[in-house]
């Protein structure tokens, strides 16, 4: 039995439509001070928020928490792999941590 998208559980908690689902989660997703520069990184260098796009994109499909969890893990571990100073140092980029809590509150499931 396949249940609920992350994706239409998140517009329908957030009342959007699945065209600003990239959108409205990324911002939701990245790191406070990521999102005060988040506009003007995205004009210098518009595949700066590719990784995290991605990231996005895989949990909207997810039907399940641990699914979420496990495309949560393979981000945190891509950006390990490749460390960079605006990444990894300075985190301009989605939080694995808030990711997978917001997948947990919709799924339903307590944190752990």
């Amino acid at each position: 039995m396949t249940g609920t998208p992350f994706k239409a559980r998140f517009c329908g908690r957030f009342k959007c439509s699945e065209s600003d689902y990239e959108r409205r989660a990324l911002r939701k997703c990245l790191y406070f001070h990521a999102r005060l520069v988040a506009p003007i990184f995205s004009i210098v260098n518009p595949s700066i928020f590719d990784e995290d796009r991605k990231l996005i994109r895989y949990l909207g499909e997810v039907t399940e928490s641990r699914d979420a969890i496990r495309e949560v893990l393979t981000f945190q571990d891509s950006n390990m792999a490749h460390p960079s100073l605006m990444r990894t140092y300075l985190r301009i980029r989605a939080s694995g941590r808030k990711a997978k809590a917001l997948a947990l509150d919709l799924f339903g499931q307590e944190k752990k």
